[in-house]
Order: C-alpha cells, then structure tokens, then sequence
C-alpha cells in the first residue's frame, strides 16, 4: 500500500533544473566589460585618495616641524585643520567605497541590465523546456518557478485565519 501511495504521489513530475550563476558571470563579454570599467573607476578613487592623503601628510609634516615655533591660537587652527582633513579624507574613503558608497552604485547600475537579461534568459529556457523549477545550483536559491507553486497567498490566508482563531 505504501508503494501504491508513493507511486500515486509521484505520478506528477516535476521537472528541475539548476544553472551555475558562477560560470555564466564568467562566460559572458558584458561582466568582463563592468569589470574592466569598475577597475577604472576604483583606480581613479584611489588615486583621488592618495592625492588627498598626500595634502593630509604635508599638513602634519609641516606642523610637527614649525608647531613649536606657532602661538598657541596658530597651533589649534592648525590641529582643527589637521583633524577636519582627516575626518574629510575618511567621509571621502566611505562615500567612494563604503556599503552605500560611489563604487557599489556605479556596479549596480552597470549590472542591472546584465541581470535583467540573464533572468529573461532563463525564463525563456524555463518555459521551453517545461521546467517547474530552475536553482542556482552555487547558491540554492530559486531562480524560476511556474505559478501554480506559490503558495504565498494561502499561508497568508491560514495566518490570517490562525490569528482570528487566538482572537477569539
């Protein structure tokens, strides 16, 4: 009787497939091409980033050679000045290359459209060759399904329907 279950619940296949989101960043000419210009940009940040620690370091070369010889208003300018490149230089750093930073969003706009494209791609495959569902076999992640599998709006429903239950 188990078999008979089992053969009875199985007698629908689904079809599964995986890509490898590695291989395909690696094989196609637009990711080489947003790395080359991603390069540019870092390399232009950086040299942007030595220029200013360059003016940072020539303020503190110059103020340990002369701060003995400055008045004391002339030496906490100095130090202010000191401090407000410093803190400069590190808002710079942040705004270039942090999380939020020029370089993140420079990427995701170079990539989006890459994205996009790869998405469609796989749809297309997806519905060709009758996939229900298509991994990204690196990540795990769900790239493709047929919609007869969400079930997002059911367990909304049974949640909604759970909470009146506690309510009552």
């Amino acid at each position: 009787t188990v078999f008979i279950f089992l053969s009875f619940l199985f007698s629908t296949e689904i079809k599964l497939g995986h890509v490898f989101a590695d291989r395909i960043f690696n094989e196609l000419d637009e990711v080489r091409q947003v790395s080359i210009e991603m390069e540019k940009e870092q390399r232009k940040i950086e040299i942007e980033y030595q220029n200013l620690q360059f003016e940072l370091d020539s303020l503190l070369r110059n103020y340990e050679q002369q701060k003995m010889l400055m008045s004391d208003d002339r030496r906490a300018k100095t130090e202010a000045n000191i401090q407000t490149k410093g803190a400069e230089l590190e808002r710079y750093l942040q705004s270039k290359t942090g999380p939020q930073g020029e370089l993140i969003q420079i990427q995701e706009r170079l990539m989006a459209p890459i994205y996009e494209k790869i998405e469609k791609a796989i749809d297309v495959v997806g519905k060709e060759e009758g996939y229900d569902y298509i991994f990204n076999g690196s990540t795990g992640l769900i790239l493709y399904t047929i919609d007869q599998y969400d079930l997002t709006q059911k367990v909304i429903d049974k949640l909604k329907q759970m909470s009146q239950s506690e309510n009552e």
